[in-house]
């Protein structure tokens, strides 16, 4: 598995948002799918039926992860999630 910390943060984030099991499960079946040459999946972008990865930010000196979908979808995700891993 690619990052499990990570993994386990979006998890946590996918929950708290009360996402449906079946969802979450969709979720995890992807991730585990992932390559060594994709991109972790936004956990917004996924439940609404798109892939879009997340990108590394900084905020502030801790470390998230950032959402940002292509201009030509014309929507912005722009969902961040606190991965600092402390």
């Amino acid at each position: 598995m690619q990052n499990p910390a990570l993994f386990h943060v979006l998890l946590d984030y996918l929950e708290s948002i009360n996402a449906p099991p079946m969802e979450i499960e969709r979720f995890i079946d992807r991730w585990h799918r992932l390559r060594s040459h994709e991109s972790f999946p936004c956990p917004v972008c996924f439940l609404m039926g798109e892939e879009q990865p997340l990108l590394p930010v900084s905020a502030q000196g801790n470390v998230s992860r950032l959402c940002v979908r292509p201009a030509e979808l014309n929507t912005t995700c722009r969902s961040t999630i606190d991965a600092s891993f402390r």
